[in-house]
């Protein structure tokens, strides 16, 4: 009876060490270049334009529906340890061609509450495309040493 207990102890004390989490976040969560390391973002974009806000979609056949003309505050979220450059922003309206629609120069916006910089991309929804139309937004998070990280969602013209 003895070993069954000590054997049962044992099976315990190893499941719950294999289950230990890593205490060192970066190294879990980047990896390391010859130049550098690339940001890392992997947060729920989400329309600030809104109170409370609201999620993005992140796949077209759930596209976020948006009037034309409406003004779209898409928060990213990111950190890095290499330094940060800018926030490009691109649209692919239907199956059209991928646009640059805006460059922003990177400046600290460290969010004590969330521990990472944290960015309000505006988008205004052309009213050009027709009704129904998806529009792929990429936001890309561009180091210095060239290594970036998009983050694609995706919207719909009503």
């Amino acid at each position: 009876m003895n070993q069954n207990k000590f054997l049962s102890l044992l099976l315990f004390a190893t499941v719950f060490s294999a289950c230990e989490k890593s205490k060192d976040f970066l190294r879990d969560n980047t990896s390391p270049t010859n130049v550098g390391y690339a940001p890392v973002s992997n947060n729920a974009v989400l329309d600030y334009a809104f109170t409370p806000p609201k999620a993005i979609a992140t796949a077209s056949a759930s596209a976020t529906s948006y009037p034309a003309g409406a003004n779209i505050k898409a928060e990213v979220t990111f950190f890095s340890e290499s330094p940060v450059k800018e926030t490009q922003l691109y649209n692919t309206i239907g199956a059209g061609t991928k646009t640059l629609v805006s460059t922003i120069p990177y400046a600290a916006a460290f969010s004590a509450l969330k521990g990472v910089d944290t960015l309000l991309v505006p988008y205004t929804v052309p009213a050009a495309p027709a009704v129904n139309t998806v529009i792929r937004l990429d936001l890309e998070i561009v180091n210095v040493n060239g290594l970036r990280t998009v983050r694609t969602v995706y919207i719909k013209r009503t």
